[in-house]
């Protein structure tokens, strides 16, 4: 029988088996004080109350016994499913908590991820295949994300190393803890850029264009390193390899705002701080509030890629945090960033893990933080 089956009739017998001898107490007791002491002794002879007398306490000892042996053995099995209970507990599985396909840090996570011979995303036959485990629970943003881990002893999960806090713990992959130097050096392994897209071909309205001016601009480096994320000033890696390199520039304030409708602000949610922060620092030179000029909804980076394909106005900026490569987008990379893999503060079990034990782990090959080895 399967340790939770056992454990569950065993707590439901002890239930009862308590019942029925408070219920064996209480009813002979009543018996005891009540209808024997009642009894009229003077419709019996002398030899018949000693008999009732004799039998009476025979079924008080008879009654005793009773109730110490079911006292006893509901104490038995009640101490049985504690200790049960307390040795089950480090045997909770894992919780694996994942983000939706199509978002840049699930490939960015996926892509990097693997045991050496499979990848967590990878493409068989030209189309994509997922090997995290079927049990995984997916969610939709980095903060759900976070909140889901802070909550969960046995969860495991990542996010964008901008957005952790401590409410969770972050590992070292590979004896590596992901940090600026370590992604400029490429110690740190799971990483990718966040990336600022706009249609290929499509002329920009006025104001989206100088938006975009802003962000190419060494104005964007006090926002990055607000937002947590690492600055990209290298021509070279703010271009997709083998394009011509993107340089940074001086960003120049025109005399008025542009003209034109909201800015529409699509993509990832890893890039979350850093937009908002770049919306604001632009909004604020032109002495108007960011709201006033920006709508941005972020809701992953396959609908920002999605957002700036169908743009018709010219005023669409897309937002992906996993490298873009699309003949009808135009892109650069604007920063670095680290995906960190996070676990809840209480857990004591791991620190350090090697990509490949990320993968057994996120396959459902290991289960229990027990079995990391």
């Amino acid at each position: 029988m399967p340790v939770g089956v056992f454990i569950f009739y065993n707590r439901k017998t002890a239930e009862l088996l308590i019942f029925f001898a408070f219920y064996i107490f209480f009813t002979f007791r009543k018996g005891f004080e009540g209808s024997w002491d009642g009894e009229k002794a003077v419709s019996y002879s002398r030899t018949k109350e000693k008999e009732i007398k004799h039998e009476k306490e025979n079924m008080k000892m008879k009654t005793k016994k009773i109730l110490t042996l079911v006292l006893a053995a509901a104490l038995a099995v009640t101490s049985l499913f504690s200790l049960a209970s307390c040795g089950g507990a480090s045997e909770k599985n894992i919780t694996v908590v994942v983000r939706e396909q199509g978002s840049g840090t699930r490939e960015a996570f996926d892509t990097n991820v693997t045991d050496g011979t499979h990848f967590l995303e990878e493409k068989v036959d030209g189309k994509k295949v997922y090997n995290s485990t079927k049990t995984a629970v997916e969610q939709t943003k980095t903060g759900t994300v976070l909140s889901k881990v802070a909550s969960d002893e046995y969860a495991i999960g990542y996010i964008s190393l901008g957005s952790v806090n401590d409410t969770v713990k972050v590992l070292k992959v590979n004896g590596v803890l992901p940090s600026e130097e370590t992604v400029l050096d490429g110690t740190y392994k799971i990483q990718r850029p966040f990336v600022v897209m706009t249609k290929h071909g499509i002329t920009l309205t006025e104001r989206a264009a100088d938006f975009m001016a802003y962000l190419k601009s060494d104005a964007l480096k006090a926002h990055a390193e607000s937002a947590g994320c690492i600055y990209l000033a290298d021509p070279a890696k703010r271009a997709n390899e083998g394009a011509d390199p993107i340089a940074v520039t001086t960003f120049t304030k025109q005399a008025t705002l542009p003209a034109g409708e909201k800015i529409v602000i699509r993509g990832s949610t890893s890039m979350e701080k850093l937009i908002t922060a770049a919306a604001k620092g632009y909004a604020d030179l032109y002495g108007v509030n960011a709201a006033d000029i920006f709508d941005i909804q972020l809701e992953g980076s396959s609908v920002g890629r999605k957002a700036v394909e169908d743009d018709t106005t010219g005023n669409t900026i897309g937002l992906s945090s996993a490298a873009v490569k699309q003949d009808n987008v135009d892109s650069f990379n604007a920063c670095l960033d680290a995906v960190a893999v996070i676990v809840n503060v209480k857990n004591d079990k791991v620190s350090d893990l090697t990509i490949h034990q990320l993968y057994d782990i996120f396959s459902g090959k290991i289960t229990k933080f027990d079995e990391v080895k």
